[in-house]
Protein backbone atom coordinates (compact mmCIF):
# COMPACT_ATOMS: atom_id res chain seq x y z
CA UNK A 1 0.00 0.00 0.00
CA UNK A 2 1.43 3.87 -0.70
CA UNK A 3 2.05 5.87 1.97
CA UNK A 4 -0.19 9.16 1.75
CA UNK A 5 2.85 11.50 1.66
CA UNK A 6 0.81 14.96 1.80
CA UNK A 7 0.68 17.15 4.86
CA UNK A 8 -2.41 18.68 3.79
CA UNK A 9 -5.71 18.33 2.33
CA UNK A 10 -6.04 19.10 -1.22
CA UNK A 11 -9.17 20.30 -3.34
CA UNK A 12 -10.16 21.66 -6.57
CA UNK A 13 -10.37 25.25 -6.83
CA UNK A 14 -11.11 28.10 -9.36
CA UNK A 15 -9.01 31.01 -8.59
CA UNK A 16 -7.34 33.95 -9.97
CA UNK A 17 -3.98 33.16 -10.60
CA UNK A 18 -0.80 35.07 -11.97
CA UNK A 19 3.17 34.42 -11.74
CA UNK A 20 6.20 36.04 -12.85
CA UNK A 21 9.54 33.90 -13.16
CA UNK A 22 12.55 34.95 -10.62
CA UNK A 23 15.99 34.67 -10.85
CA UNK A 24 18.12 33.16 -7.42
CA UNK A 25 18.66 36.91 -6.72
CA UNK A 26 15.13 37.97 -7.30
CA UNK A 27 14.36 35.15 -4.93
CA UNK A 28 16.89 35.68 -2.68
CA UNK A 29 15.68 39.83 -2.23
CA UNK A 30 12.12 38.59 -2.31
CA UNK A 31 12.58 36.33 0.70
CA UNK A 32 14.37 39.03 2.52
CA UNK A 33 11.96 41.79 2.01
CA UNK A 34 9.29 38.88 3.99
CA UNK A 35 11.78 38.73 6.54
CA UNK A 36 11.91 42.61 6.85
CA UNK A 37 8.40 42.89 6.77
CA UNK A 38 7.20 40.16 9.39
CA UNK A 39 5.93 37.95 6.14
CA UNK A 40 3.80 40.69 4.59
CA UNK A 41 5.03 41.19 1.24
CA UNK A 42 1.55 43.43 -0.12
CA UNK A 43 0.33 45.54 2.69
CA UNK A 44 -2.83 46.19 1.54
CA UNK A 45 -3.21 42.54 0.92
CA UNK A 46 -2.75 41.72 4.52
CA UNK A 47 -4.63 44.30 6.05
CA UNK A 48 -7.70 43.38 3.56
CA UNK A 49 -7.22 39.95 5.02
CA UNK A 50 -6.88 40.45 8.54
CA UNK A 51 -9.92 42.46 8.11
CA UNK A 52 -11.36 39.64 6.60
CA UNK A 53 -10.13 37.15 9.15
CA UNK A 54 -11.70 39.98 11.91
CA UNK A 55 -14.91 40.37 10.14
CA UNK A 56 -16.08 36.52 10.40
CA UNK A 57 -15.37 36.76 14.19
CA UNK A 58 -17.08 40.06 14.74
CA UNK A 59 -20.56 38.33 11.97
CA UNK A 60 -21.29 35.89 15.47
CA UNK A 61 -21.18 38.67 17.62
CA UNK A 62 -22.40 41.72 15.85
CA UNK A 63 -24.20 40.32 12.42
CA UNK A 64 -25.03 43.92 11.57
CA UNK A 65 -22.02 45.76 12.53
CA UNK A 66 -19.63 43.15 10.74
CA UNK A 67 -22.12 44.46 7.60
CA UNK A 68 -21.41 47.98 8.42
CA UNK A 69 -17.47 47.66 8.58
CA UNK A 70 -17.30 45.36 6.10
CA UNK A 71 -19.00 48.02 3.72
CA UNK A 72 -16.51 50.90 4.69
CA UNK A 73 -14.02 48.24 4.06
CA UNK A 74 -15.20 48.21 0.65
CA UNK A 75 -15.22 52.17 0.19
CA UNK A 76 -12.28 52.68 1.25
CA UNK A 77 -10.79 49.92 -1.09
CA UNK A 78 -13.30 51.78 -4.19
CA UNK A 79 -11.71 55.20 -2.96
CA UNK A 80 -8.11 53.72 -2.65
CA UNK A 81 -8.36 51.90 -6.43
CA UNK A 82 -9.34 55.72 -7.56
CA UNK A 83 -6.50 57.29 -6.38
CA UNK A 84 -3.47 58.15 -8.77
CA UNK A 85 -0.25 58.33 -6.64
CA UNK A 86 2.28 60.58 -7.86
CA UNK A 87 0.80 60.25 -11.37
CA UNK A 88 2.11 57.03 -11.50
CA UNK A 89 -0.40 54.05 -12.46
CA UNK A 90 -0.62 51.99 -9.16
CA UNK A 91 0.75 48.31 -9.92
CA UNK A 92 -2.31 46.37 -10.35
CA UNK A 93 -1.95 42.71 -10.62
CA UNK A 94 -3.68 41.12 -13.78
CA UNK A 95 -5.19 38.01 -12.46
CA UNK A 96 -6.82 35.33 -14.41
CA UNK A 97 -9.33 32.88 -13.50
CA UNK A 98 -7.48 29.06 -13.22
CA UNK A 99 -8.92 25.83 -12.54
CA UNK A 100 -5.98 24.53 -9.99
CA UNK A 101 -5.57 21.62 -7.50
CA UNK A 102 -4.65 23.28 -3.92
CA UNK A 103 -3.32 22.50 -0.42
CA UNK A 104 -1.66 25.12 1.94
CA UNK A 105 1.61 24.00 0.87
CA UNK A 106 1.77 23.54 -3.03
CA UNK A 107 -0.64 23.36 -5.90
CA UNK A 108 -0.93 21.92 -9.71
CA UNK A 109 -2.98 24.10 -12.76
CA UNK A 110 -3.05 23.67 -16.57
CA UNK A 111 -0.33 26.66 -18.42
CA UNK A 112 0.18 27.42 -21.99
CA UNK A 113 3.62 28.09 -20.90
CA UNK A 114 6.55 24.88 -20.38
CA UNK A 115 8.61 25.83 -16.72
CA UNK A 116 11.71 24.26 -15.60
CA UNK A 117 12.08 21.60 -12.62
CA UNK A 118 12.79 23.90 -9.88
CA UNK A 119 12.33 27.45 -11.73
CA UNK A 120 11.47 30.02 -8.64
CA UNK A 121 8.02 32.00 -9.35
CA UNK A 122 6.61 34.93 -7.79
CA UNK A 123 3.16 34.02 -6.85
CA UNK A 124 -0.13 35.83 -6.59
CA UNK A 125 -3.22 33.96 -5.55
CA UNK A 126 -6.68 35.78 -5.66
CA UNK A 127 -8.96 33.00 -3.36
CA UNK A 128 -12.94 33.29 -3.85
CA UNK A 129 -15.17 34.59 -2.67
CA UNK A 130 -13.26 35.73 0.49
CA UNK A 131 -10.75 37.69 -1.94
CA UNK A 132 -8.00 36.88 -0.05
CA UNK A 133 -4.78 37.60 -1.72
CA UNK A 134 -1.58 35.83 -0.95
CA UNK A 135 1.79 36.30 -2.64
CA UNK A 136 4.72 33.92 -2.00
CA UNK A 137 7.70 32.09 -3.73
CA UNK A 138 6.98 29.00 -5.84
CA UNK A 139 9.28 25.94 -6.98
CA UNK A 140 8.11 23.99 -10.03
CA UNK A 141 8.37 20.95 -8.86
CA UNK A 142 7.09 19.12 -12.63
CA UNK A 143 5.81 20.17 -15.59
CA UNK A 144 4.02 17.88 -17.52
CA UNK A 145 3.27 18.14 -21.23
CA UNK A 146 -0.16 18.10 -22.24
CA UNK A 147 -2.42 18.06 -25.51
CA UNK A 148 -2.76 21.13 -27.28
CA UNK A 149 0.39 22.83 -26.38
CA UNK A 150 -0.46 23.02 -22.54
CA UNK A 151 1.41 21.82 -19.60
CA UNK A 152 0.61 20.73 -16.19
CA UNK A 153 2.79 22.88 -13.48
CA UNK A 154 2.80 21.12 -10.00
CA UNK A 155 4.22 23.95 -7.58
CA UNK A 156 5.39 23.76 -4.18
CA UNK A 157 5.78 26.74 -1.79
CA UNK A 158 8.59 26.52 -0.19
CA UNK A 159 8.76 30.05 1.58
CA UNK A 160 5.34 30.22 2.18
CA UNK A 161 4.80 32.72 5.62
CA UNK A 162 2.45 31.34 8.63
CA UNK A 163 -0.09 33.53 7.91
CA UNK A 164 -0.18 32.75 4.27
CA UNK A 165 -0.31 29.02 4.54
CA UNK A 166 -2.71 29.62 7.35
CA UNK A 167 -5.33 31.54 5.11
CA UNK A 168 -4.69 28.81 2.68
CA UNK A 169 -5.81 25.96 4.96
CA UNK A 170 -9.24 27.93 6.26
CA UNK A 171 -9.60 28.84 2.51
CA UNK A 172 -9.37 24.99 1.66
CA UNK A 173 -11.05 23.77 4.96
CA UNK A 174 -14.02 25.76 3.55
CA UNK A 175 -14.35 25.08 0.12
CA UNK A 176 -13.98 21.37 0.98
CA UNK A 177 -16.51 21.65 3.57
CA UNK A 178 -19.00 23.57 1.10
CA UNK A 179 -18.19 20.66 -1.67
CA UNK A 180 -19.21 18.14 0.44
CA UNK A 181 -22.79 19.72 1.64
CA UNK A 182 -23.14 20.48 -2.17
CA UNK A 183 -22.49 16.72 -2.93
CA UNK A 184 -24.85 15.69 -0.10
CA UNK A 185 -27.74 17.98 -1.54
CA UNK A 186 -27.01 16.36 -5.27
CA UNK A 187 -27.20 13.07 -3.24
CA UNK A 188 -30.23 13.83 -1.69
CA UNK A 189 -32.10 15.19 -5.00
CA UNK A 190 -31.25 12.16 -6.71
CA UNK A 191 -32.65 10.16 -4.09
CA UNK A 192 -36.22 11.87 -4.54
Amino acid sequence: MLEERRKYFRIDDYLGLAYSLLGAEEAKLFVEEVKQNNGAIDYAANFDNRIHTLLGACKVQSPLAAELLDLLNKKLNFIVSQLDVDGAPSAVVDYRMSSVNISACGMGFVDKQPLQTGQILKLDLRLSPEELTIVTLAQVVACEELPENEYFLRLSFPQISSADQELLIQHVVKKQSAQLRQRRREEELQKS
